[in-house]
């Protein structure tokens, strides 16, 4: 039996769960007949912490992304500028040959941040997506957060101007606010990735949506888009519940 349903569940988070289990009964107590149970509850809590947290992370990552390739565009006046870093590195060249991108002066610490981002794809799909010919914002998807990170912090005249204004915000980002914000999201990130625990949620939460509201990304919205959704089961029909408005608390 406990072979069984030990087979339904993600191996990953179930191994992570067995060996918090097994750290747990090193400090107290845990009869035989409640082993089961204990492992279950582990398991339940990293599925609810990724629940809760995997959407905002997600959001921040992808409208980072988006708003990266949308800012860089304009200012470079062309969105597949990163090509010339490309083809730069490629014939074997450092980041100090590429003082400008088609006349617009660039920082050696952005151009620095973007060879090190083509450094560390390895997905043999993004290694194509990003070479030859006729490429346009493939480049963007194979960046992860740590990446838009390194990005965004090196050239940050650039970087707010992706932001809605210090006015429109009702406090200032500066450099060192979206810094903090950052290392807390990236380091939440971390966490759900080795499946350990995340001691302060709402923290983790603020961050993401400080990032959110800022680039005029507001989870809220969606409650008013779906408010007046009806979700159909068979039989009934039953309008959708406040219990599952975003974000959740």
């Amino acid at each position: 039996m406990l072979d069984k349903d030990m087979r339904t569940l993600n191996p990953t988070l179930l191994r992570d769960a067995i060996r918090e289990a097994t750290e747990i009964r090193k400090l107290r107590l845990v009869p035989p007949d409640a082993q089961r149970s204990l492992v279950h509850q582990i398991y339940t809590r990293k599925i609810k912490e990724f629940s809760a947290i995997y959407p905002f992370l997600f959001a921040v990552e992808n409208g980072l992304r988006s708003a990266l390739a949308e800012q860089s565009a304009i200012k470079f006046n062309g969105v597949h500028w990163w090509t010339l870093i490309r083809d730069a590195r490629a014939r074997g060249q450092t980041a100090q040959a590429l003082p400008t991108i088609w006349t617009i002066p660039v920082s050696v610490a952005f151009l620095k941040a973007v060879w090190r981002a083509f450094d560390t794809i390895a997905n043999p799909l993004h290694v194509q997506s990003v070479s030859g010919p006729g490429r346009t914002d493939e480049f963007f998807y194979t960046l992860n957060l740590g990446d838009l990170w390194n990005i965004l912090s090196a050239d940050w005249s650039m970087t707010r101007g992706m932001f809605c204004s210090d006015a429109e915000l009702g406090f200032k980002l500066g450099r060192k606010m979206f810094e903090d914000t950052m290392r807390v999201i990236k380091e939440a990130r971390n966490e759900l990735y080795h499946s350990n625990p995340i001691k302060d949620r709402t923290k983790v939460v603020g961050a993401c949506e400080r990032i959110l509201n800022g680039l005029n990304v507001h989870l809220g919205d969606y409650d008013t888009d779906l408010a007046t959704i009806r979700h159909v089961r068979v039989p009934p029909t039953v309008p959708r519940s406040p219990r599952h408005v975003i974000p959740p608390r």
